[in-house]
């Protein structure tokens, strides 16, 4: 599994935002590489924000996935220079968290 480099978060881990190729590079789910997750983003099943603990999301992808949440694209660089904050579908309306720009 490829290591983040530069800055990173103490909450990165294989259960949420660490780079991943495969499921099985995570504690559960893999978002595989591409431009909405650069590197692939490890993280796990929600259908609440509740389920995300208090740095992430719970947003309408993938049957419900959790991501870092964000107020600014600045937010986002302990993921990497190619990760910004974005608006996106939530479970319960919008929400802004880390992902591809």
């Amino acid at each position: 599994m490829l290591a983040l480099i530069g800055c990173q978060s103490d909450d990165v881990s294989r259960r949420l935002g660490a780079r991943c190729d495969v499921t099985a590079d995570c504690a559960q789910k893999c978002l595989t590489p591409s431009g909405d997750w650069p590197g692939g983003f490890c993280t796990t099943a929600c259908t609440s924000d509740s389920d995300c603990g208090d740095s992430a999301r719970c947003i309408d992808e993938d049957g419900g996935v959790c991501a870092f949440a964000c107020v600014a694209a600045g937010d986002c660089t302990f993921l990497g220079s190619a990760y910004t904050c974005a608006q996106v579908d939530s479970h319960g309306g919008q929400a802004m968290v880390c992902r591809g720009g």
